[in-house]
């Protein structure tokens, strides 16, 4: 059974085949791969919209809807700093997405 993952969670899998495929094979199976990057989806998804939120408490009531997506491009970039960008395993440095 395959779940749909969003951008999100597809972005995270791209990101483990191509530089942490020992870390990707130590999921196991296809299944517990796939689960593992369903739940992970969820809490980028998660994670994002609420630091999103926070950081818009940040902006002036009368400027926020204008700056909603440029907090949330921001909000993005940190998520995935922390939760996607893991560092590369050695010999996949010179790989590109």
């Amino acid at each position: 059974m395959t779940t749909q993952l969003s951008r999100h969670g597809r972005l995270a899998r791209e990101y483990w085949e191509t530089y942490r495929p020992q870390a990707l094979e130590s999921l196991g199976s296809a299944e517990e791969q796939e689960a593992h990057f369903v739940v992970l989806d969820l809490r980028l998804k998660e994670k994002i919209g609420s630091l999103s939120d926070q950081m818009l408490q940040e902006v002036p009531m009368e400027e926020r809807a204008g700056a909603r997506n440029a907090v949330r491009a921001q909000a993005q970039e940190l998520v995935y700093a922390q939760e996607v960008y893991l560092p590369k395993e050695p010999g996949t440095e010179h790989r590109e997405m």
